[in-house]
Order: structure tokens, then C-alpha cells, then sequence
């Protein structure tokens, strides 16, 4: 009897052996080979994501349109996702990532569409005037907006309030701007006065400027024909940042000619400072190309492709002081205007401090100013008093000399 069940438990076992031999055998096989699965997922992935791409493609006239009120008013770019996100999240039995959708999907069919669309987006930065304390966001609106305000010098004159001069943009306010790749530099550079001191013009944004910040920097520095100085992190984005701001891309095309400074940090701009390993996508090959097509040299080249240096390695006053030197070294000067501003100035404080010890009877008797005697070396008295007075504005030191009776 032993026997004989012996005989029927191993036909037993060897029966269930045979049936569970090719799921065995690809079970085993899987378990050896993690990779195999993370391929397979990696495929699924793959295909999700260009399944969310073509719909997205399918309905995006249509959400614009819905949020846009058939393109008869502006639309945020988070309106035209509302507006997508069911059709797409219905259609492709996923969920829609916001981000993914405003920052890539939308751009990105815009300018393979070549629609015309108002679309607006989010504030990705911030530009600072100086002396002015006006300062916007880097969106779409605010940059159209404040393009719209730029004007000539506006000479205010006096009533019963003291004469002024109003700025909006760069004429008779400031010559230069700066454009940071960071956005937590600004109450350093308020703290000790740079803008002003310098006359220039803050930009910051979180990494690559945006769309809206070039647009702005088109017209500011390519109409007006002042300076881009930008001040970046020693790493591949640092001079993606550069070069994008140097020639056209696919998101942005420049119309005006754009004088940029590269301020740093470049290789001889950080001895001294901490670095760390730089963990950049893509083929050695492809980051040395992308390097040297950026404006890197071989030396930084060689350095960057296994490691990078912040802008935050460098202390508060290291950093300063570097700005300034750099500053300096191109040229970037307080703002003078001519001869014919600062005459019609000086003859507005004049006629601003005098009416302010009997408005009206003063204002009659000088009858626009013709009594007014304009020095006439009063270009090189305003650049002298601004040595003396380094952090006001030349229409400050304008009044000030009128006020001396100078």
C-alpha cells in the first residue's frame, strides 16, 4: 500500500509541476530581472503621456475658446486646463498634472499651431524700477500693462504741490538692466541701496526667463538701447539662460537687437567657493554641445559637466561686492540726461521752491520760467553732485543745485 501511494503522490506532484512550469519559470525570471518590469512600466508611462498629449491636442481650440468667450477676452492659461482637464481626464482615464499642462501642453501647441491666442500666464518673476519703487510681475498682463505706461520724462509743474519729475521705464530713471536668475537676491540689493546707486533696473526670475520677461527686455533694452547685464549660477541652466536671452527660441522671437552682458559666474568667478556635483541630463556629448553652443569656453566646459557652482555659495557681501565689481568693469554709470532735460529741471525746482513761499504770486511773475538762469555747466555740477550723493537720482541733484541757487 506504501507503495502504491507513493506512486500516486509523485503523479500528483509531477502534474502540477508540468501545469505551473512556464508560470514558474517567467516569475522566476521577472524576480531576477527587476529591469524587465521597469521597462514594461516605463512603456505604459510612455504611452499615458502621449495619449494626454493627443487629446489634449484634440480639445485645446476648444477649451480656449470656451475660456477665452470665443476669443473675445483674455484667458489664463489655468482657465483653458479648467476648461480641458474633464474631457482629457475622461478620455484618457488619468489625471491631468496642472503644471504639465500650462507650463508644456499649451505652450507648446501654441507654437506648433501658430495661433494668436491671448493667453496669460502666470507671474514667473519680478522687474523693480529704481527710485520709483515700482515693481511688477513677470506675466503676461502685467508686462503689457506696464509696456503701455512707458513715457517720456514728465516734468510736473508746480500748484499748490512741489514740482516733480515722473518716470515709468527707462527714460531719464535708469540705464541698465539686471537680470538675476534668482528671485531671493532682492532685499540684499535693496538693503544696500544697488539699484539705485546704479541706476538700474532688477530683474528676477525662478531660473529661465520666461516669455513675459523677454518681451519686456526686448523692448526696454532693444528700443531704448541699454544694457542687459545678467548675473546667473555657474552650471549648463546658467548658460541655457544666456543664450536664450541672446537669440531667438521657439517660445519667443526678438525684434529689436539686445546688447547682453554676461556678469557670471564664469570658471575664473569661483575659486574659492563651494562647488557640487552637477547631475544634468543627457549624454556627456550632448551637455559639452549644448555648453560651447551657450557661449562656455573648454575649461568651463570640462568643469561643468561633473560639477557647478550657486550664486548662494557666495556670502551677502561677497556677493555685493562682486556685482559692483562687475558693474564697474562695464561701464554701468548713473543716468544724466541732456542739456535739455536738465535745463527744463532745474528751471521746474526753481520755480517749484520759489512758488512754495507764495504760490500764486510767484507763479504769475515768472510766467514759465524765462527769468530763470540755467548754469551752463550744469551737466558737470549734477555728475559732481552725484559723486557726492551717490544713492539719489540726477533730477534729485537737480533740485538740489537749484535750491543753492547754483
Amino acid at each position: 500500500m506504501s507503495g502504491q501511494g507513493t506512486s500516486v503522490a509523485d503523479d500528483i506532484i509531477g502534474a502540477l509541476r508540468a501545469v505551473t512550469r512556464t508560470w514558474t519559470r517567467q516569475r522566476k525570471q521577472e524576480e531576477r530581472q527587476v529591469s524587465a518590469r521597469l521597462r514594461r512600466s516605463d512603456r505604459m508611462f510612455r504611452r499615458r503621456i502621449e495619449t494626454v498629449k493627443k487629446v489634449a491636442w484634440e480639445v485645446m481650440e476648444k477649451a480656449y475658446l470656451a475660456a477665452s468667450n470665443n476669443d473675445t477676452l483674455p484667458a489664463t492659461a489655468r482657465q483653458v486646463m479648467y476648461a480641458a482637464r474633464p474631457e482629457i481626464q475622461d478620455r484618457t482615464g488619468r489625471k491631468l498634472d496642472d503644471q504639465y499642462f500650462c507650463q508644456q501642453l499649451l505652450p507648446d501647441y501654441i507654437e506648433e499651431q501658430g495661433v494668436d491666442w491671448d493667453v496669460v500666464f502666470d507671474d514667473r518673476g519680478h522687474f523693480r524700477e529704481p527710485h520709483t519703487d515700482h515693481e511688477i510681475g513677470l506675466g503676461t498682463l502685467k508686462v503689457r500693462n506696464y509696456q503701455a505706461d512707458i513715457t517720456d520724462i514728465d516734468f510736473q509743474e508746480p500748484s499748490f504741490e512741489s514740482g516733480s519729475v515722473v518716470t515709468r521705464g527707462p527714460n531719464g530713471c535708469f540705464g541698465a538692466v539686471l537680470f538675476v536668475e534668482k528671485e531671493g537676491f532682492m532685499p540684499l540689493f535693496e538693503a544696500v541701496n544697488l539699484p539705485e546707486r546704479y541706476d538700474i533696473a532688477v530683474m528676477s526670475t525662478k531660473g529661465q526667463s520666461v516669455t513675459a520677461a523677454r518681451q519686456l527686455v526686448d523692448e526696454i533694452c532693444g528700443e531704448h538701447k541699454i544694457p542687459l547685464l545678467v548675473l546667473h549660477d555657474f552650471d549648463k541652466s546658467g548658460f541655457s539662460i544666456v543664450g536664450t536671452l541672446r537669440r531667438d527660441t521657439r517660445r519667443y522671437t526678438f525684434t529689436n537687437a539686445i546688447e547682453v552682458i554676461d556678469l557670471g559666474l564664469r570658471l575664473k568667478d569661483v575659486g574659492g567657493l563651494q562647488s557640487e556635483p552637477s547631475f544634468d541630463r543627457g549624454s556627456r556629448s550632448r551637455r559639452a554641445w549644448n555648453l560651447r553652443e551657450n557661449g562656455a569656453t573648454e575649461n568651463e566646459v570640462d568643469f561643468l559637466l561633473d560639477a557647478r557652482v550657486e550664486l548662494n555659495a557666495m556670502t551677502s557681501d561677497q556677493l555685493v561686492a562682486f556685482v559692483e565689481r562687475k558693474l564697474k568693469r562695464h561701464g554701468v554709470k548713473k543716468v544724466v540726461p541732456g542739456q535739455a532735460d536738465l535745463a527744463k529741471a532745474f528751471r521746474l525746482f526753481a520755480r517749484s521752491l520759489r512758488a512754495e513761499q507764495s504760490v500764486r504770486r510767484i507763479l504769475e511773475e515768472l510766467d514759465g520760467g524765462t527769468d530763470v538762469q540755467v548754469p551752463r555747466n550744469l551737466a558737470r555740477r549734477v555728475r559732481e553732485h552725484l559723486q557726492q550723493h551717490p544713492k539719489i537720482r540726477w533730477d534729485a541733484a537737480v533740485r538740489n543745485l537749484a535750491a543753492a541757487g547754483s
